[in-house]
């Protein structure tokens, strides 16, 4: 069984997407972005919710170099980041993004809204499922 659900690949509202990730994983703490050209409005959100300590995942982007926020995850977070997504795109947001419960890896995109959604098996199938399907997308459970 492998490591990880997968939500395919497809067409994602941004602000759905933040309106969807408090409701699906209220038990995660720390909301991890990477981004090559975040506008200005948005980096002053993720500064006002920064939160000390260690950038956990993997650096995506090697070269250029991109811009690292480490956030407490809350409702207002995500309330914040659904309003500043009607008014930008992706790229402008993030380029990468992981959510975590404490330590523990809950969720990863990289190359967000372009490229699988991965769903730690630590998550139980119906939310993975019903994640995915908030978003309007299919989900997968690979083998290996």
């Amino acid at each position: 069984m492998g490591k990880y659900w997968e939500i395919k690949e497809g067409k994602v509202d941004s602000a759905r997407f933040f309106e969807t990730l408090w409701s699906r994983f209220p038990e995660a703490t720390t909301l991890y972005v990477e981004g090559g050209s975040i506008a200005p409005d948005v980096k002053s959100c993720y500064r006002t919710y920064r939160e000390e300590g260690d950038y956990l995942p993997r650096a995506q982007t090697i070269f250029p170099r991109s811009e690292k926020f480490r956030c407490r995850f809350s409702a207002n977070l995500v309330d914040a980041l659904a309003a500043l997504a009607e008014k930008h795109a992706e790229p402008e947001l993030l380029d990468h993004l992981a959510l975590y419960r404490d330590s523990e890896e809950l969720l990863v995109w990289h190359d967000a809204f372009a490229d699988l959604l991965l769903v730690s098996r630590t998550v139980p199938e119906s939310v993975a499922s019903s994640f995915a399907a908030d978003l309007g997308l299919g989900y997968s459970s690979p083998a290996g």
